[in-house]
């Protein structure tokens, strides 16, 4: 069974290195804030680093100030990777040299079991429900302001409880985590209704790039990396926006893209028959599940967008 062996790994080390995905989520955020207070409150030595920063979105969730995104130096006893389907969408180099020991906690199908020790349930919602699993399996009491970690977790991975991984499960724990302390109102305002103006902006000028293709079948968003900057906003403005792009009734898929001059990134989501995990994954170092997933060309923004049109033409047919 994981947990005892997960409990057994934690037990016999001191120092961890937790770690979650590019463009962190609330996923990671939540997953990452309950994991480390678990393990602080075993006075173990706990680091959080993510390449990339905190959205301030998320800056409400108690001690979210230890996410860091400067690079510890180490070492580490135990790498904890959280809601990551392989080591590359980390985003840092040395993964493999970061410590002696890997474990890996997904809810991603996609997922390359890259730990020494491996947990890995792709019928999860979120990342934070498997952790929310394992506290409850390992009778782990947890305070309110984890309960409200792992609420935003599971809330956002579930589109505001509105994808089709909302389950009647999903909905039981949530209710729990509301029971403990979780505060579901103040949760959804933070994460969906609090942007800055310039936050707004950006917004607006995403929206103003709307675009249909494929017989209105696919839709498209586009956002260069710039733009954060001109604006003043910040890169977790622009979270959620991929999921406005199957809004339009018609539409069975849709990409957010955000482009430098020589990369470009795509958020896809699909409505249902098209599985864009499947062609996030024939991209290296992509992925994601059926509904929801993302990948990078190394290509500039319209010569990547025009191959990205061909292979969504090419699936739906």
């Amino acid at each position: 069974m994981t947990w005892p062996e997960l409990s057994a790994v934690i037990a016999d080390n001191h120092s961890f290195l937790i770690s979650s995905h590019m463009s962190i989520d609330g996923d990671c955020a939540g997953s990452e804030l309950a994991m480390r207070w678990y393990l602080s409150s075993l006075s173990k030595k706990v680091t959080v680093y993510n390449h990339d920063e905190l959205p301030p979105k998320f800056s409400f969730l108690q001690d979210s100030a230890m996410l860091t995104h400067q690079k510890p130096g180490g070492p580490f006893d135990v790498l904890m990777v959280l809601d990551c389907s392989n080591p590359k969408r980390l985003g840092w180099e040395g993964v493999e040299h970061a410590a002696p020991f890997i474990v890996n906690i997904d809810h991603h199908r996609d997922n390359v079991n890259f730990g020494n020790l491996n947990i890995v349930r792709p019928e999860a919602a979120a990342t934070g429900q498997i952790i929310y699993d394992f506290f409850m399996q390992s009778n782990i009491d947890f305070p309110p302001s984890v309960a409200e970690a792992l609420y935003a977790a599971i809330l956002t991975d579930t589109g505001g409880f509105r994808f089709s991984n909302t389950s009647a499960a999903v909905l039981a724990i949530c209710a729990d985590l509301s029971n403990r302390g979780a505060r579901g109102s103040k949760i959804y305002e933070q994460v969906y209704a609090s942007f800055s103006p310039a936050g707004l902006q950006l917004q607006a000028r995403i929206w103003s790039t709307l675009s249909f293709h494929h017989n209105n079948t696919i839709c498209s968003m586009e956002m260069p990396y710039s733009l954060i900057d001109e604006l003043g906003a910040s890169y977790g403005d622009s979270e959620g926006m991929a999921d406005c792009t199957i809004m339009a009734s018609g539409v069975e898929v849709g990409m957010l893209i955000k482009y430098s001059p020589t990369q470009t990134h795509f958020s896809l989501r699909s409505t249902g028959r098209l599985d864009v995990g499947k062609i996030a994954k024939a991209i290296e170092g992509g992925g994601g599940h059926s509904s929801a997933a993302g990948c990078t060309m190394s290509r500039p923004f319209p010569e990547a967008k025009k191959a990205m049109l061909q292979i969504l033409s090419q699936e739906l047919g």
